[in-house]
């Protein structure tokens, strides 16, 4: 989602692990990369004495015995080894699992090792801690996967947007209390520069304005980011996977186009891009996927979560062709829907179509940055050309799939408009036909569809205004079957063989420890590709 109100409408906008497994080297007792033995032999790396773990601690993609762990250890300038303890009960009285690794200079002392061990049990909850000679981590807690043939319940909790400076983590809060198996971010973990005044200051970059373009600045990004103790607190609790939207990188960019360009550009775009992508894998608790296309590629995958539900996560900004219409909002732009234009690109789209094919599982749930559904101010005019809008030939082609194939129980999620919405998803993103379902759920702080209006027109809305906006969308876009834009906040997911239930929940995100309430609810029949509002 775009930054409305500091800019104009007319812009340029698994897996390879270094797994153990088997083949682990087993040292005093303590489970050892191998690479950290290789380099140890030539250089004696020690561990750690003192120093400390702000980032707090996370956990990601996990199986049925296999987990990422992941922290950051400050006060070093050179690499150091830290301990890993993993314990079936939170007085870690019975380890399962020990393990040194590496912090690494080079990487901004970040810690990350996958766990594969016959130790870990599906289903099961685990504790796991990273410790220094004279210190340790927070806590963390992960539950591994179910067997793959299970029919429980699966939660999945799913967010997006959350600019630091716009508002507080209290959706955060929020989700670290909830029981899922499972926390999805849809893109926006950190933003590049600022876009919204707040109660935060974001003081980061060169400038101190709140802008990064370098490594050392991204990286300062995500350690501010991740400082928060509600953020915290959510990774501490579940096992966690993202996606990459445009604000990770540069507002609106599209494969190696610049978007939104800085005030003051420092460099290469393209060199701005690594330093984003190479800052963005360093603080997230997996790694880019290699060496099985059927898996993915990089940070397009897919997750099997049981007999229940199979996860596919895309990438729409690395592969894309750039937005039709110089990305102008609002005004008519017949050539997204004619002209062929590249949005997941073809290895991705053909990738996606065969696991959606051939996927085992009841529900089909799409990691989807940007909405799929068509969203028009007023019939014709599409409100962004940055989301499937402005590719309508792919979206066609992917949709069209689906429904000749009789692929069943597709629902996306999608992030991105820092708005609430709901609906039906036809071959062209309108309908009246529906093929999946899209859950849009609302940005964890960042501003929203009537801050874009009132950015454009610079006329402030009152709330009657914007729930006369919201009634408006819906009589333009019949497909849409809910919308909410007053409140921040996530969505939470049950899926079982018979039905998919989704809850939007609402934050206040401008008052510190404002608590989170349900704001919509819905269900999707199994074999019925419609939401029902409940």
């Amino acid at each position: 989602m775009h930054g409305p109100l500091q800019r104009p409408i007319d812009r340029r906008e698994l897996l390879g692990y270094a797994g153990i497994g088997t083949g682990a080297l087993i040292l005093g007792g303590v489970a050892v990369d191998p690479g950290v033995a290789k380099l140890a032999r030539r250089r004696k790396v020690p561990l750690a004495r003192g120093g400390t773990f702000p980032q707090g601690v996370a956990s990601g993609m996990p199986s049925q015995q296999a987990i990422t762990l992941w922290s950051r250890l400050e006060g070093f300038t050179r690499d150091r080894i830290v301990n890993l303890e993993v314990a079936s009960d939170s007085g870690f009285n019975r380890v399962v699992a020990r393990r040194r690794v590496r912090a690494r200079a080079g990487r901004d002392h970040t810690v990350e090792t996958r766990l594969s061990s016959k130790a870990l049990k599906p289903g099961r909850e685990y504790f796991y801690r990273f410790e220094t000679r004279t210190g340790s981590s927070p806590v963390g807690r992960f539950r591994t996967l179910r067997p793959a043939d299970s029919r429980e319940p699966l939660k999945i909790v799913f967010f997006s947007c959350q600019d630091y400076q716009a508002g507080f983590y209290n959706a955060h809060r929020a989700i670290a209390a909830e029981n899922a198996d499972l926390v999805v971010c849809l893109g926006d973990y950190i933003y590049e520069r600022t876009f919204y005044e707040g109660p935060r200051r974001d003081t980061l970059g060169a400038n101190s304005d709140g802008e990064v373009q370098t490594l050392p600045e991204y990286r300062a990004k995500y350690r501010l980011y991740k400082s928060d103790p509600d953020l915290q607190a959510m990774h501490a609790a579940h096992p966690f996977v993202a996606t990459w939207d445009d604000h990770e990188v540069e507002d609106n960019y599209a494969a190696s186009n610049p978007g939104d360009a800085a005030g003051d550009r420092r460099g290469p775009f393209v060199t701005r891009q690594r330093a984003a992508y190479d800052a963005f894998y360093e603080y997230m608790p997996f790694k880019p996927v290699t060496g099985n296309p059927e898996k993915g590629s990089d940070l397009y995958r897919r997750l099997p979560l049981g007999a229940n539900v199979e996860l596919f996560m895309l990438d729409e900004r690395q592969y894309r062709d750039d937005q039709p219409c110089r990305d102008q909002f609002f005004v008519p732009c017949p050539k997204a829907e004619s002209e062929p234009r590249r949005f997941l690109g073809r290895e991705q789209l053909e990738w996606l179509k065969r696991g959606l094919r051939n996927s085992g599982a009841t529900w089909r749930l799409v990691g989807n940055q940007l909405m799929i559904m068509s969203l028009e101010l007023v019939q014709g005019a599409q409100i962004t050309k940055d989301s499937w809008d402005g590719y309508g030939v792919e979206r066609r082609e992917l949709m069209s799939y689906i429904a000749s194939m009789g692929i069943p129980n597709v629902s996306f999620l999608t992030g991105d408009l820092h708005t609430f919405f709901a609906g039906n998803v036809g071959v062209d993103g309108r309908g009246p036909e529906s093929h999946a379902t899209e859950f849009v759920g609302g940005s964890i702080t960042s501003l929203g569809v009537p801050e874009t209006v009132q950015g454009t027109t610079g006329l402030p809305l009152t709330r009657e205004q914007i729930v006369l906006l919201s009634n408006n969308l819906r009589i333009t876009n019949p497909h849409l079957k809910y919308t909410e834009q007053l409140s921040r906040g996530y969505g939470i997911l049950e899926a079982t063989r018979d039905q998919l239930l989704v809850e939007f929940k609402g934050v206040d995100a401008m008052n510190k420890d404002g608590g989170a309430r349900s704001i919509g609810r819905f269900r999707v029949a199994a074999g019925r590709p419609r939401v029902e509002v409940l």
